[in-house]
């Protein structure tokens, strides 16, 4: 049986309209790539994203002490390398044409100019991206998702509160709104609440009648499993600047995260409307929410690889001779 694995790219194409996709298109120049050569190495800089025009891409991953692999096949419409080009990191995978394809290169610069600097365009091309980056991580944590869809036992009912004074301040050391100035953080506080988690409560995420996009403040919430009374092996913990509660807001499909307090913690919630196209902050806001989102996506990424890695392992000792790793259904 083949190793489950939660998808390594996302058709971008379909959830633009056509001048849209014009739009992003424009942004970039085509490149002909030959079958069997190799148009990204992993481990490299990602400076630019690309787009699969006609033909078909091998994502190739190599393990230390493991063959490379095989992740997926990339076809026309799917996006590629967006996730080092949000987060700043390395490939994560290397790019090898199985065919003689064409591909738009679409540089980091163009990209973060029309997403943040273009208009009603660029807010939506941008929303699509996090739309994509969003399923990709729920799909990426599935195996270990079990349980999430009951509220934790005795969990608290948060009691939102005005923010005391100062809070424009402590928003200029999140990392996530490093591109807002002192003026704007400002404005930010005036649509935000706050409220407080002791250390070890639990809480699901969203709670009803509280809509908005939550942030941790000070503190971490590391993700918890319910049913389970036990921490969510592939969900990593969410620290200050990090999104836990934005998918009802913005209209994504998601269910209910339950989240216990590593710690002593802060969250502030921001009004949804801030988050829409009228909003002078929507497009920084909807960009650090996707930074973020590639930012966790690549540490799941890892942790799943961990954890099939030692499953791989573990099958291997208990069975000599070539053995195909299946992750169980519960990490």
């Amino acid at each position: 049986m083949e190793r489950p694995r939660g998808p390594l790219s996302g058709n971008l194409v379909e959830k633009l309209s056509g001048d849209d996709r014009a739009r992003l298109f424009a942004l970039g120049r085509s490149r002909v790539v030959e079958a069997g050569a190799e148009l990204v190495r992993q481990g490299s800089r990602g400076d630019c994203l690309f787009i699969v025009e006609e033909g078909a891409l091998a994502v190739m991953r190599s393990l230390p002490g493991d063959e490379e692999e095989l992740l997926i096949t990339a076809y026309p419409g799917m996006i590629l390398g967006e996730m080092a080009a949000l987060d700043g990191g390395v490939r994560a995978a290397s790019l090898r044409a199985v065919e003689r394809c064409v591909v738009r290169v679409i540089s980091v610069g163009a990209f973060q100019a029309l997403t943040l600097y273009g208009g009603d365009a660029g807010e939506r091309v941008l929303r699509a991206v996090a739309a994509m980056m969003h399923e990709r991580l729920d799909a990426t944590c599935a195996a270990g998702d079990a349980g999430c869809e009951a509220p934790p036992r005795d969990g608290v009912r948060l009691e939102w509160e005005d923010p005391a004074a100062g809070l424009a301040d402590w928003l200029g050391v999140l990392p996530s709104l490093a591109a807002f100035d002192e003026v704007d953080r400002a404005s930010l506080a005036a649509y935000a609440a706050t409220t407080r988690l002791r250390l070890s409560e639990e809480v699901a995420l969203p709670q009803e009648g509280a809509p908005g996009v939550t942030l941790v403040l000070r503190g971490a919430l590391s993700p918890w499993l319910a049913t389970e009374a036990r921490a969510h092996e592939l969900r990593p913990p969410v620290g200050p600047g990090g999104f836990v509660d934005y998918a009802a807001a913005l209209a994504l499909a998601s269910g209910p995260r339950c989240w216990r307090a590593c710690s002593p913690t802060t969250l502030v919630r921001f009004d949804a409307a801030l988050f829409e196209a009228a909003s002078p902050h929507a497009a920084r806001l909807l960009y650090a929410l996707s930074r973020h989102l590639a930012a966790t996506l690549r540490r799941a990424t890892g942790r799943r690889m961990h954890f099939e890695t030692a499953w791989a392992q573990a099958m291997r000792r208990a069975a000599p001779g070539p053995v195909a790793a299946t992750l169980p259904q519960e990490v």
